[in-house]
């Protein structure tokens, strides 16, 4: 809880702090004083509170990237042996990504990750900047998004591959402005191929009959599928299938870092250990609820697109597949606490005022406190009072998925509403 707290006051300190500095402070000290020293400590303070804990820094590099990136040549069959919440759950080919880390010694291997790590995020705030030409308080909030994002530091201390996928999410935005639809496909494939959720993305192209995406999309799968099927064999993918997939089809886990409708609600049902992995077998009480929800989630988003028509705007369409990006996490069997650091993008999107939203003050509150929400510092909830651990383990731990939540139903409501008036003012002009 403590963490939580502070988190909060640094914000508030460096809101402060920008504004006197701004105020009473020449320019040069205006971006040193109340920029860069506040994201300087809050980057060390995020750092520091961050799961994993420093004895299992880059648990997950370690663990299944990789050992699988040398596995992939010296004995494939390997692969899945570990349990594979601690191990690799890709296809077998896409060890090869993880090949060169391998090649070096753990530690060169950890410096490396890092290293990469940090330019795939400079790299997606230089694009935001560069390319949706954000200025002033503009680029402060964009930069200060990712500074404070708890996901991302999980991500990276956790040495896993979530953000690594942000500037090729970040490049399917600019696409849908360019209209490249067949690089779409082919971006969302290998995304998706390396993040199983993302698979879900493909759905809203479908829907909304952008067949160059999903042909483009289909292929690229297939393609990749059946090269690692023709490298490695049938019988090492169904093994894949067996411990990576099938244990948890209608079976959830309710660890504290699963941030879906079904970690929710196994935490919510049940008074299960938040560090257990292993999935749960529930009854018809969390089926039930489960259904509802998701039915609702996946239901009200058609329904909000269907009334919207096809989006005719790069705002509209940007909402729309900030809505998609929002609903492949929620829905998703497993959406682990750090792959919400992918909702970083519709949230800029929204402060450069790249998004089909009324531009009232209510609408940006609400942005706020689902950023905040999504942005939390990922810790550990436990050894609190009875009560406490109580509201803490089935209500705060759940924030992401909370704000996950807020900002899908702000940005259906806002694509709604902002459809309605295009439609009014059109109706006016031809009267």
């Amino acid at each position: 809880m403590s963490a939580y707290f502070l988190y909060i006051v640094l914000i508030l300190a460096t809101i402060g702090l920008n504004i006197v500095a701004k105020r009473f402070l020449q320019q040069r000290w205006n971006l040193w004083l109340g920029c860069c020293v506040p994201a300087l400590i809050m980057m060390l303070f995020l750092w520091k509170v961050s799961q994993p804990p420093d004895q299992y820094l880059f648990s997950d590099f370690n663990k299944a990237y990789y050992p699988a990136g040398r596995l992939i040549f010296q004995n494939p069959s390997e692969l899945y042996l570990n349990s594979c919440v601690a191990g690799f759950v890709n296809i077998p080919i896409i060890g090869y990504l993880f090949t060169p880390f391998s090649l070096l010694n753990l530690q060169n291997a950890q410096i490396l990750l890092v290293i990469l790590s940090m330019a795939a995020v400079v790299l997606t705030c230089y694009l935001l900047l560069k390319l949706t030409n954000f200025s002033g308080w503009q680029r402060v909030v964009v930069i200060g998004l990712f500074v404070a994002n708890g996901p991302l530091y999980y991500s990276i201390r956790d040495g896993n591959s979530t953000h690594f996928l942000l500037p090729l999410l970040l490049c399917v935005f600019f696409l849908l402005d360019k209209k490249r639809d067949i690089m779409i496909g082919i971006i969302l494939a290998i995304a998706a191929l390396i993040k199983i959720p993302l698979f879900l993305l493909g759905g809203y192209f479908f829907l909304r009959m952008r067949w160059r995406v999903v042909i483009a999309m289909i292929a690229t799968v297939l393609a990749i599928t059946g090269a690692s099927v023709l490298i490695f064999g049938l019988d090492l993918h169904l093994t894949w299938f067996q411990q990576c997939i099938q244990p948890y089809a209608g079976k959830p886990v309710a660890a504290y870092n699963v941030q879906s409708v079904d970690g929710f609600l196994a935490r919510l049902l049940t008074n299960d250990n938040l560090l257990n992995w292993n999935p749960l077998v529930l009854g018809w009480n969390f089926k039930v609820a489960r259904y509802l929800l998701i039915a609702v989630l996946v239901g009200g988003t058609i329904w909000v697109g269907w009334r919207s028509k096809s989006p005719v705007t790069i705002k509209a369409e940007n909402s729309e597949f900030s809505m998609a990006i929002c609903l492949s996490l929620l829905i998703s069997p497993i959406s682990w606490t750090h792959y919400y650091l992918l909702l970083l993008l519709p949230l800029a999107l929204y402060f450069g005022n790249r998004l089909a939203i009324p531009e009232k003050k209510v609408w940006f509150w609400l942005i706020v406190l689902s950023a905040l929400l999504i942005s939390l510092p990922v810790i550990r909830v436990d050894n609190y009072r009875p009560i406490l651990q109580l509201i803490m383990s089935k209500i705060v731990i759940s924030s992401y998925f909370f704000g996950g939540v807020l900002l899908l139903v702000i940005l259906a409501i806002g694509r709604l509403q902002t459809a309605q008036k295009a439609k009014s003012l059109e109706s006016e002009s031809v009267s």
